[in-house]
């Protein structure tokens, strides 16, 4: 395994496609500080809390969805039903629940940056740059009882520290190389890929591909923050722009983190198909994907942030059909089993 040498010290479970075999892995927090030297968050939520987040999401589905058709049915607005709920989410002028977003602007922003880096910053930085934000008001509790408390937030943070520390221990692999040579797909703001080159002594080379040039932009400011501009370059495009970047720029690793949680199978593969073809042999891929929770119908209907569910079996039916071999495939879960990581070698 690529995640350092801790398989006897991880709950592991050989995970068996027909006449296949992906090995699923997860951490748990006192493994990941031991070992990784890092901190996961997994404060489970009561059931009492999950019961009212239901109800909070039951209420906004209904509030929403009324929206939704009026806007279709009366003001004969375009597309599909869909596409209306997504534009609302997208919008920052629109509320989504007045339980949730209409007196906190970090949920507000949350709801509105959902499926984009002003969100996940938002998750990532929670602690760092929200919390010390907050006080005793309205906004501190709506945001501390959302935000802070939610499973959803913390495992994305785990994900974070979880995928720095697998690009970190991905850039070691190529240690006799002069340069090792990173590409992240529909980048975002790179925040994991910023931190992980902060924790390796190599050399490191990374393009950043983002159809959001906002999120470029963005990654841009973090780069020249930690000093690390020289090391960047920017490309704006869609995720198929890969090929070309990849068969000029030749990478050791591609990573893709959170992007398949977008994409319905058919395209999943055809474009991990893509990434496969340009990685060199010993090449490493990294991507995940959200798995089904509890909380699922709050991202849907309290956030409006539609996303691709996916368990450890379809997770491992995308990489493998993209041509990774099965045994070459990793499975890392954060001790929430929310994100599973897939580290793939060619």
């Amino acid at each position: 395994m690529i995640l350092m040498d801790i398989d006897s010290r991880v709950e592991k479970r050989p995970f068996v496609l027909p006449e296949e075999r992906v090995t699923v892995v997860t951490l748990s927090p006192a493994i990941a500080e031991r070992e990784l030297g890092i901190e996961l968050e997994h404060e489970k939520r009561s059931p009492l809390y999950i019961f009212v987040l239901w109800l909070v999401s039951f209420w906004a589905m209904i509030t929403n969805l009324s929206q939704a058709l009026f806007l279709k049915i009366a003001k004969r607005k375009k597309g599909t039903l869909r596409k209306i709920l997504w534009d609302m989410g997208r919008d920052p002028e629109h509320i989504s629940s007045f339980a949730v977003d209409r007196f906190s602007r970090f949920n507000h922003e949350a709801k509105y940056g959902a499926a984009g880096w002003r969100a996940l910053k938002l998750f990532y930085n929670y602690h760092s740059e929200v919390l010390p934000r907050l006080n005793g008001n309205l906004e501190g509790f709506v945001t501390r009882f959302w935000t802070g408390k939610m499973q959803n937030r913390q495992a994305v943070t785990n994900r974070l520290k979880v995928t720095s520390k697998l690009l970190a221990k991905a850039f070691s692999k190529f240690i006799n190389e002069p340069e090792v040579r990173i590409v992240s797909v529909a980048s975002g703001s790179a925040q994991a890929v910023v931190e992980a080159m902060k924790l390796s002594p190599q050399k490191v080379r990374a393009i950043l591909i983002d159809i959001d040039r906002s999120a470029l932009e963005e990654a841009s400011r973090l780069v020249k923050a930690v000093g690390l501009e020289e090391r960047f370059s920017f490309v704006y495009g869609p995720a198929a722009i890969v090929q070309k970047v990849c068969a000029d720029f030749k990478p050791h690793i591609i990573e893709m983190i959170g992007f398949l949680d977008y994409r319905p199978k058919e395209q999943a593969i055809k474009l991990i198909k893509r990434i496969h073809n340009y990685l060199p042999q010993g090449g490493i891929f990294l991507t995940c994907n959200i798995r089904k929770n509890p909380e699922r119908a709050f991202l849907s209907w309290a956030l409006l942030w539609p996303l691709i569910y996916r368990n450890e079996r379809q997770l491992s039916e995308i990489v493998v059909g993209g041509g990774f071999s099965p045994e070459d495939v990793d499975i890392i879960y954060e001790p929430f089993r929310i994100h599973g990581i897939a580290v793939c070698r060619k």
